[in-house]
């Protein structure tokens, strides 16, 4: 009887090992000091680039590229809604959780962005958020605090996930820092690439990291998921 107990609770885990890795993603997000560390460490390395640009002179109306989920928006809550309903992610279940408002600052970007915006930098928010998004997406930005006016461009998805022909509407600007969680937020090279074409991808890039690109940690989903077996 021990025995049979033992091989039903591996057989029950084996079947729940899909949601368990997750759970572990999720717990780390929500409850670590480290998870919240390395977001105010990536907005601590962005502010002193940003202060290293301002010492320079530049032609062209100086801006930030931000990416939106993971980066500024905070959307672990939402995730932990989807594991602990055993459901899979689809448009419908995230337009239904973008219409609540309700995501919160990724630690560090609120003092970021008032930061650069009392220095005359343009926020620029590109995201692949849905075009039909845009107002929920605006007035959760604005109720938490974030720069946000007549002038602010938010660029979102209405065909394709590539942000390059998105990245390449902002000519007129001199891009400082684009920040993301994927490396897809930053050029159009690591785009549709597997995990070893995107790290090709980023050691052709290596010396923007830190300067020009700056990364935030995102256990919970992202292309580096493409080809992973639960």
């Amino acid at each position: 009887m021990r025995y049979l107990l033992i091989l039903l609770t591996f057989i029950i885990l084996s079947c729940d090992s899909k949601f368990s890795k997750k759970e572990h993603s999720i717990y780390w997000h929500g409850k670590s000091a480290e998870y919240k560390a390395l977001c105010v460490q990536a907005y601590n390395v962005a502010k002193a680039k940003l202060d290293k640009e301002l010492l320079n002179t530049h032609n062209k109306p100086i801006a930030i590229v931000a990416d939106l989920d993971e980066t500024v928006l905070n959307n672990t809550p939402f995730n932990e809604m989807l594991i602990d309903e055993r459901l899979d992610y689809n448009q419908d279940l995230w337009s239904v959780w973008v219409n609540k408002k309700i995501a919160t600052a990724v630690p560090g970007s609120l003092d970021f962005f008032n930061y650069a915006t009392k220095k005359n930098v343009e926020i620029i928010y590109l995201s692949n958020r849905l075009v039909e998004n845009y107002e929920p997406t605006k007035e959760n930005l604005i109720d938490l605090g974030f720069p946000f006016n007549d002038s602010t461009k938010m660029l979102l998805r209405s065909e394709s996930r590539d942000k390059e022909a998105r990245r390449n509407e902002l000519s007129n600007y001199e891009i400082i820092l684009f920040l993301g969680d994927n490396l897809g937020d930053f050029h159009q090279d690591f785009f549709g690439k597997d995990n070893v074409g995107r790290w090709d991808a980023t050691l052709k890039h290596k010396d923007d990291f830190g300067d020009k690109f700056i990364l935030f940690p995102n256990l919970i989903y992202g292309n580096w998921e493409e080809g992973f077996e639960e």
